[in-house]
């Protein structure tokens, strides 16, 4: 009696804990796929197939009816896989059928080994990643790639460069100590989208309707305003407007580039992140970019930026 209520509790405390991940990464705009990451990696003792059912937000009762649902589509009788079941699957007492594995699969849309059945050994020839100086490479935003970004920050002993929309990581303690340190020895330079600008209201019109900083009073207040107080007490830390639309986020620190893509329809925590070395054409052309971005901050945009209306200047909000 006692060791089944100490099981009931700890599962109560899976569910509660899952749910805190999942609700914390929906609010930072991430993947299906890096929350379940994310419960895998801070829960010990839970399955991928349970911690995958806990990112989407489903309970066993939805994913029967997902997977039915998927089944019909086929043109096949619905399994009407019952919560027993999926519970012993989730728990590691027995394992799906290869059938009922793939209908996982497309369910969460993944490959099985995400989801614990077996191990990804397909090779894969990186030589062309390599001449394209590309060191390194994360599929979305997820504690890794902020961690790596941090490291970088940290380390860094001449140059540091960001330019994006800005994600609310940056206002985090986590980064935002990290710039402040760095700050007291050498200058950091921050391009931010305008939030009143056209640019941010179109990007804006094709991000989800749940896009967190599509409120541009927001957007000041929770990420603005601490990059605005850490420059204050920071004066090598430098922030900066822009005014122009852009696909992509750029974060220079030494030789390194990392690169974030923009998509449509999608927040831009869900883009890839992509890693430059220098001595490569690739790392050449975006810091051409960010010597670019420095021209049009010196003080009168040249032409026919200029003309054209084009402009980055010292951040001035208040």
């Amino acid at each position: 009696m006692a060791t089944t209520r100490a099981n009931a509790q700890r599962r109560r405390r899976i569910e509660r804990e899952a749910s805190d991940i999942r609700l914390d990464g929906v609010r930072r705009g991430l993947t299906t796929e890096a929350i379940a990451e994310r419960i895998i990696r801070k829960i010990s003792d839970i399955t991928p197939l349970e911690a995958w059912r806990f990112a989407s937000g489903y309970d066993r009762a939805e994913v029967s009816a997902r997977l039915d649902a998927l089944y019909v589509a086929d043109g096949l009788e619905p399994p009407n896989v019952d919560a027993a079941v999926l519970c012993r699957w989730e728990l590691g007492d027995r394992r799906p059928s290869d059938e009922r594995i793939d209908y996982f699969c497309r369910l969460y849309r993944t490959r099985p080994d995400r989801l614990g059945f077996g191990n990804d050994h397909s090779p894969g020839d990186v030589s062309h990643l390599q001449r394209a100086g590309i060191i390194d490479a994360f599929p979305f935003t997820s504690d890794e790639s902020e961690q790596d970004l941090v490291d970088r920050v940290s380390q860094a002993r001449e140059r540091i460069n960001l330019f994006g929309l800005t994600r609310s990581f940056y206002a985090s303690d986590a980064i935002l100590s990290a710039f402040q340190e760095k700050a007291r020895t050498m200058d950091i330079n921050i391009y931010v989208m305008d939030p009143y600008c056209e640019s941010r209201r179109d990007r804006y019109r094709i991000e989800p309707a749940d896009a967190a900083m599509e409120d541009p009073e927001r957007y000041v207040r929770e990420i603005l305003r601490p990059l605005r107080a850490a420059s204050d007490a920071a004066p090598r830390l430098r922030l900066y407007l822009f005014n122009f639309p852009c696909s992509f986020a750029m974060e220079e620190v030494d030789g390194v580039v990392r690169v974030m893509m923009y998509g449509h329809g999608r927040r831009g925590t869900h883009g890839p992140i992509i890693i430059f070395n220098e001595g490569t054409s690739a790392h050449a052309y975006f810091v051409e970019q960010l010597r670019w971005l420095e021209r049009l901050s010196s003080g009168t945009s040249p032409e026919p930026w200029k003309s054209k209306g084009v402009q980055v200047r010292p951040f001035d909000l208040w």
